[in-house]
């Protein structure tokens, strides 16, 4: 039962574990420094729309790593809801980040309208923003 949902939620199962590994959110996958936050707030490429606002850095190394950085103010909602929309973002980097260019630091911010959004919609408008900053390329 538990991989008929994998199934239809990932499209195929993988067959050996290397392609479930592409799959994970790692510990290594996240910003936890204050100084990599300020160095994506301070030189990164700014991306907005009406739900979301996303802070896009490449770093210099170049490593294959991607990293996600998450923001929610209060204004987004009660912690229910705030906690809602960050567990939506990262299901959206984690079953999309090898879509993204290597050494990418990302930084979603969210917005009130962020929590307004069902998964599929705020997952297209995301995909949207990246491809059209060239930062992803999107299998359609």
């Amino acid at each position: 039962m538990r991989i008929r949902k994998w199934k239809t939620f990932l499209g195929s199962v993988p067959n050996n574990k290397l392609d479930w590994k592409k799959f994970s959110f790692t510990y290594f996958e996240r910003l936890h420094t204050q100084r990599d936050f300020d160095k994506v707030f301070k030189d990164g490429l700014k991306i907005e729309s009406k739900a979301v606002r996303i802070l896009a850095y490449t770093r210099k190394d170049r490593k294959d790593l991607r990293r996600l950085g998450l923001v929610t103010p209060k204004r987004v909602g009660i912690a229910v809801v705030r906690n809602r929309t960050k567990r939506r973002l990262r299901e959206i980097f984690r079953t999309n980040k090898h879509l993204l260019e290597p050494g990418l630091d990302l930084i979603f911010i969210s917005k009130p309208e962020t929590a307004l959004l069902d998964y599929k919609k705020l997952e297209s408008i995301i995909l949207s923003l990246l491809k059209n900053a060239k930062l992803c390329a999107v299998a359609e």
